[in-house]
C-alpha cells in the first residue's frame, strides 16, 4: 500500500478559484506543491507565480508523471475526461474537489492502479486570495478509501479544515446543502439588493446595507444553531406586517412574490419547533401567503 503524507508532491490540474486557494493554503500549510497545468498555459503562470517551487505546465501528463499526487480542480462535468485521458501508474493518488460526484469519474485511473478520493471545500470561492483566507473554519467533505482516508483527513485539519466523511449516496444531498447556501444565498442577497430600485434607493446601496445583516444571521446560525436563530416577522405571528410585505410586493415587485411566498412557508415549521409561534397562528399565515402564491 502507498503512502501519502506531507513530503508527497503535489500537483493541481485546473487553476481556477477553488484549485488555487486550495494549492495556497496547502503550501502555507508546508505541503510541496509543485505543479500546475490548467487550459491555458497563462492561466497555470499565474497560478504557479503565487506559489514558490510551482512549476507550470503545459502538458497534463508532464505533470502527472511528475507529481506523487494529483487534485483534479476542473468543471465536474471534465473530471472524468481528463482523468480518462491521462496515463496513471501504481500507487499514484489523485482526488477530484467535486461536491457532487463520488469517486466514479477517477475510476480509469483505479484501473491502472492509482487511489482515488474526493475531498471537497464546502465554502464559496470568488478569488484566489479570499479563498485562502476563507478555508480555515470550512468543512471539507471527504470520501476515500483507506488508502486516502487518513492522509485527506490530515490535509484538511492542517489547513485549519473541518473533515467530515461522506458515502457515495450522500453526495448529492451534501451538495444540494452546499448550493442552497452558498449559491442560492448569494441569489437570494441579490434579489433582496435588486427591491431597493423600487424606493429610489440602488443595488449596490441594498448590498451595503444588508451584507451587515447577512454578517449577523450567519454569526447567529453559528452560536444558537436551528430553530433559535430564526427570527422575523413570521415568528412573531406578526400578521399586519406580513399582509403589508404581501401586498407591497404583489403590487410592485410581482416578480419576486413567487420566491418571498416559498421562504415564507418553508420558514414557519422552523417557527413553530422554537416555540416562538403557535401551531394554529402557523397555519393561519400558511393559508394567507398561500393565497398570493
Amino acid at each position: 500500500m502507498t503512502t501519502f503524507d506531507k513530503s508527497t508532491s503535489i500537483g493541481f490540474i485546473g487553476a481556477g478559484a477553488v484549485g488555487g486557494s486550495l494549492a495556497g493554503a496547502l503550501h502555507n500549510a508546508g505541503y510541496p506543491v509543485v505543479a500546475v497545468a490548467s487550459r491555458t498555459f497563462a492561466s497555470a503562470e499565474t497560478f504557479a507565480a503565487r506559489i514558490p517551487g510551482c512549476v507550470p505546465y503545459r502538458s497534463l501528463q508532464k505533470l502527472v508523471d511528475s507529481v506523487g499526487f494529483v487534485f483534479i480542480t476542473t468543471s465536474d462535468d471534465a473530471i472524468g475526461p481528463v482523468c480518462d485521458s491521462l496515463r496513471w501508474r501504481e500507487g499514484h493518488g489523485l482526488a477530484h474537489c467535486s461536491g457532487a460526484a463520488s469517486l466514479e469519474p477517477l475510476q480509469s485511473a483505479v484501473e491502472s492502479g492509482a487511489v482515488s478520493g474526493a475531498f471537497h471545500p464546502l465554502q464559496a470561492f470568488s478569488s484566489v486570495e479570499e479563498g485562502v483566507e476563507n478555508i480555515p473554519g470550512t468543512t471539507f467533505g471527504i470520501e476515500a478509501g483507506t488508502d486516502l482516508h487518513d492522509y485527506l483527513e490530515r490535509m484538511a485539519l492542517d489547513i485549519g479544515g473541518n473533515p467530515i466523511f461522506l458515502r457515495p449516496e450522500d453526495k448529492a444531498l451534501y451538495h444540494i446543502s452546499g448550493v442552497l447556501m452558498g449559491n442560492l444565498l448569494s441569489v437570494l442577497a441579490s434579489v433582496a439588493a435588486s427591491v431597493w430600485p423600487k424606493f429610489d434607493h440602488s443595488r449596490d446601496e441594498g448590498i451595503h446595507a444588508l451584507t451587515p445583516m447577512m454578517v449577523a444571521v450567519a454569526r447567529n446560525m453559528d452560536a444558537h444553531g436551528v430553530p433559535q436563530a430564526v427570527a422575523g416577522p413570521y415568528p412573531r405571528g406578526d400578521l399586519g406586517t406580513i399582509r403589508k410585505h404581501l401586498e407591497t410586493l404583489k403590487a410592485s415587485a410581482p416578480e419576486y412574490l413567487p420566491l418571498y411566498c416559498e421562504l415564507a412557508l418553508a420558514g414557519l415549521p422552523f417557527a413553530v419547533e422554537k416555540g416562538a409561534l403557535k401551531p394554529e397562528l402557523a397555519e393561519e399565515i400558511a393559508r394567507i401567503v398561500k393565497s398570493y402564491r
